[in-house]
């Protein structure tokens, strides 16, 4: 038997000073330990104080959790804390322990927390107020963690973090009613096996003069073509500093976004972020003055034969989209894709994919470009292909 520890991360030692540990010691015989900690991605909104849920328990579960009939698995409880907790206190991987308990050891594929949306206080403002929130359901609900790779807990035991994303998991205004529908995201990964990013955001003299940039979000983006998701978001705080947590090994592209009250700062992507486990990277960010962008609009994918409709969307200094800007389209790989502009406006263009491979089209309006890669895969339908 192992023992699992359920912790949650914190800032400084505020959830810390709200929870006091069993301190009697909790590995009694045969049960390894296994711990399970909880950290928070940065909620993104500034005028928000607390967003506050009450965690009944935590179970894991040795059988993968395909979303068909999660509780049919058979689910072992190792912590209950029932209490509340501030999620937006829980940034940049510090810790507070949940609670730990004796488990077998073993392969954890399935992680899941309970939560009572009837106790949880929910989303307060920097005023006092409370804020709209529509949980989608009363009273217990079963939320179920993204598990990317199944979590070894040894006979010695293990720490489990389970990161739950609140800009994710809480959509503002998605009724228009000005409150916040519940969606949650949440991750586990065993922190043992991950490693960290961590920098800090600057603007340069053209954003306004050197200095830290804070509450800019920061997200690392995992994946390839056609499945790109966020593992991990972050906040900087005053000083510009940020840190994104127990990310599994491996590379990632991490783009960064500054707050709404710096509009006039564009964002920035580093596609090569490499982790290792057990080591924190070093990944700075400069910040420029936003200048506009280009972005071609536009499947990424097709099969051979077909023709897809692109769009250029042209976004000015000020954030507004110019619909009157010149648009240029060019065919990198003409013997993959052809490429027409439509007669009626130069924004629009149309790519027809000739033979497997990839191709490229750059759409570019004065010093903005993009490029937009197209995978062309081969039709095995046995009828002939419509274009659409």
């Amino acid at each position: 038997m192992s023992r699992l520890t359920l912790a949650l991360f914190a800032v400084a030692t505020i959830a810390v000073a709200c929870y006091v540990d069993d301190t009697s010691p909790l590995n009694s015989g045969a049960n390894p330990l296994a711990k399970v900690l909880i950290t928070d991605a940065p909620f993104p909104f500034d005028t928000v104080q607390s967003v506050n849920v009450y965690i009944v328990r935590v179970a894991v579960s040795t059988q993968p959790d395909t979303g068909d009939s999660p509780n049919d698995l058979n689910w072992v409880t190792v912590t209950e804390p029932r209490r509340q907790v501030n999620l937006l206190a829980l940034q940049r991987g510090d810790t507070a322990l949940l609670g730990a308990g004796e488990i077998p050891a073993g392969q954890y594929k399935a992680v899941r927390l309970i939560l009572n949306t009837d106790l949880s206080e929910g989303i307060r403002y920097t005023d006092g107020q409370s804020a709209l929130v529509h949980w989608n359901g009363t009273g217990e609900q079963a939320i179920h963690a993204f598990v990317e790779a199944a979590v070894d807990v040894p006979a010695e035991g293990a720490d489990i973090v389970i990161d739950f994303d609140v800009g994710r998991s809480f959509h503002y205004n998605d009724l228009g009613d000005g409150g916040f529908n519940f969606f949650p995201w949440i991750r586990a990964v065993n922190r043992a096996a991950t490693g960290s990013i961590a920098g800090t955001v600057q603007r340069d003299v053209g954003g306004g003069g050197p200095g830290p940039v804070r509450n800019a979000t920061v997200s690392a983006w995992g994946g390839g073509p056609g499945n790109w998701y966020i593992y991990s978001t972050g906040v900087t705080d005053t000083a510009g500093r940020y840190r994104l947590a127990y990310l599994l090994p491996g590379t990632y592209i991490v783009g960064v976004d500054p707050p709404s009250s710096a509009s006039n700062l564009g964002s920035a992507l580093d596609s090569n972020v490499v982790v290792d486990r057990g080591v924190e990277t070093t990944h700075n960010v400069t910040l420029s003055r936003f200048g506009g962008s280009i972005v071609i609009q536009g499947a990424g994918s097709m099969l051979v034969g077909r023709t897809n409709r692109l769009e250029a969307i042209v976004i000015d200094s000020l954030h507004q989209q110019d619909p009157d800007a010149p648009v240029a389209w060019q065919n990198l790989d003409t013997t993959v894709l052809g490429l027409a502009v439509d007669v009626d406006t130069v924004r629009v263009a149309r790519v027809t994919s000739k033979i497997v491979g990839t191709g490229r089209i750059v759409a570019t309006s004065g010093a903005l470009v993009d490029t937009l890669a197209i995978q062309v895969a081969p039709d095995s339908s046995s009828g002939p292909s419509a274009p659409r």
